[in-house]
Formats: structure tokens, C-alpha cells, sequence
């Protein structure tokens, strides 16, 4: 806003963009949770289970609270009913580690979250490729 209350045409095309793509976020995010929630999982859940997997020889919780964007006591939070249900494990030096039952449970998981972003992006009318190519590959935190 400029000081005489008129809006400032810069900014206000970047802070409705971003808006927008919170919002597009949030209804993807429960789209896909409300489908994976039939096998045990959160969005979030099969995010980090796919980082994690990603590095055979496992995580530290520093670069697992990078990868997800969260704090280092949060990684080890959210991480650890993932191990209780034995999908990850905790190696002695500390590092995060798929286990053979996680790595069955994304395989899993991956098909039930492919249908419900398909349907979500039909339904959107927004090109996945489209959205990649904006957004960048390396922005993709659920990359495996």
C-alpha cells in the first residue's frame, strides 16, 4: 500500500500470487492426505518417508529438517511415529533410515497419491508439467 492508501501495483500482483499458490497448496495437500490417509499416511508422512529413502545410507536430522523446511527438534518429532511403526529406523550415529517396511509402504502410498493429484490437477484445470517447470524440480521436496 502506498501511504495514500492506494494499492501499490508492484507488490499487490505478487502477494495475490501468493496467496493463490498457498491456497492451491493447501487443497492439494488435503487431497492427496484425505487419500492416503486409507494406509496410515499423511502428505507430510510420505514426503519425508520418500526424502529418507532417497539416501540409502540414511538422513541426519539436520539435513532431514532442511529437505522437509522444518526445525531439527521437529524432524526428530515428526519422525518419530515413523519409527515406532517401523517404516524408518535410527541408526547409532543418529541418521534417519528407510526401512524394507517403509520402502513397501511408499510403493503403496505413491499409486494412492498419483490418482488423488491427477484428479486434483484435472479438477483444477492446472498442467502438472506446467507447474514443474515454474516451480523447478529442485523446489520439489518430495522428489525421491
Amino acid at each position: 500500500m502506498n501511504p495514500d492508501g492506494t494499492a501499490d501495483s508492484a507488490s499487490e500482483p505478487n502477494l495475490e500470487a501468493a496467496l493463490a499458490l498457498a491456497s492451491a497448496t493447501g487443497s492439494l495437500e488435503t487431497a492427496i492426505g484425505t487419500a492416503l490417509s486409507r494406509v496410515g499416511l499423511s502428505f507430510t508422512d510420505l514426503r519425508r518417508l520418500r526424502i529418507i529413502g532417497a539416501q540409502p545410507q540414511g538422513l541426519t536430522r539436520e539435513d532431514l529438517a532442511e529437505a522437509m523446511g522444518e526445525t531439527r527438534s521437529q524432524a526428530i518429532r515428526s519422525s518419530g511415529p515413523l519409527v515406532k511403526l517401523g517404516w524408518l529406523s535410527r541408526a547409532e550415529s543418529g541418521e534417519f533410515i528407510l526401512t524394507d517396511s517403509g520402502r513397501h509402504l511408499i510403493d503403496q502410498a505413491e499409486g494412492i497419491a498419483e490418482k488423488a493429484a491427477a484428479r486434483w490437477f484435472t479438477d483444477s484445470g492446472l498442467s502438472p508439467s506446467e507447474v514443474i517447470a515454474s516451480v523447478g524440480p529442485d523446489r520439489s521436496a518430495s522428489s525421491r
